[in-house]
């Protein structure tokens, strides 16, 4: 991993000091007259640039009077600023942190072994997906904005090459009706033909149904840097390097197996 990158729990914690601020609406350099400390100090902590002491971070917060919550959270964040990796247990910084990791990178490559991915997901597949009940009504409206958002952006913000490996599963209807898989089925094949996207299939036999759980791998020009592996309610992120060189293994074993025109 190359020593730049950036660190996901210090980018949660960086972002978690900027809402505290802006949240009562002071300005950085108030603040850091409150805190009697040089406005460039505080603004490397909110822009993850230096790792503030848990100390600091708590009477950064104190003075700020930000909820009890709130200061726990980034407090433990302060003190693992430097793990390799971050369990995101509710979901909630999952989207910060690929936002991040996505304006870096240079290429994405996501793994989806069951379901169309959401960067992918028409609304109708979505709202099929919503009313199974698996995944928490809160957590998917916030994933159909951010969706939204992105595939409004796509044509016009190129950002990063985005490959999709799909496997063979998804293309199943099961717990969606024919029609909707139908649509969607038919909106991937169309967007197979922006510049910047490859989307492609691997068949069940190539990658049998639970063998290889859904993960993106994030990489720069200097190579992989962070991969997120999904969980029901959020995402693990990896940046060790033993974890990035199974991942990017794996990415590229899947990537030889899939094909470009098996859609059904």
């Amino acid at each position: 991993m190359p020593d730049s990158a950036p660190l996901p729990a210090l980018i949660v914690l960086a972002s978690g000091l900027r809402e505290a601020r802006t949240r009562r609406g002071i300005k950085l350099r108030r603040l850091a007259d409150m805190l009697d400390v040089h406005p460039g100090v505080l603004s490397a902590f909110e822009l993850g640039r230096r790792v503030p002491p848990d100390t600091t971070v708590a009477h950064i917060l104190g003075v700020l009077r930000s909820p009890n919550a709130v200061r726990d959270h980034l407090v433990d964040l302060a003190r693992r600023a430097h793990d390799r990796d971050f369990i995101d247990h509710t979901g909630r910084d999952e989207d910060l942190l690929r936002a991040t990791y996505e304006q870096r990178a240079t290429q994405v490559t996501e793994w989806s072994p069951s379901l169309i991915p959401q960067a992918l997901q028409t609304a109708g597949y979505a709202d099929a997906l919503r009313e199974t009940g698996l995944l928490a009504t809160d957590a998917a409206d916030l994933r159909s904005l951010a969706r939204t958002v992105q595939q409004a952006a796509s044509p016009h913000e190129p950002g990063p090459r985005r490959t999709f490996l799909i496997g063979e599963a998804a293309t199943r209807a099961e717990s969606r009706s024919p029609a909707v898989l139908r649509d969607q089925l038919d909106a991937v094949t169309a967007m197979t033909r922006h510049p910047h996207l490859s989307v492609r299939l691997v068949s069940a036999t190539d990658c049998p149904p639970g063998l290889v759980e859904p993960f993106t791998l994030y990489e720069d020009r200097a190579g992989a840097f962070a991969v997120a592996v999904r969980h029901h309610q959020g995402a693990v992120f990896l940046t060790h390097d033993a974890a990035l060189t199974t991942y990017k293994k794996t990415a590229r074993s899947l990537q030889r197996r899939a094909t470009d025109n098996a859609w059904p």
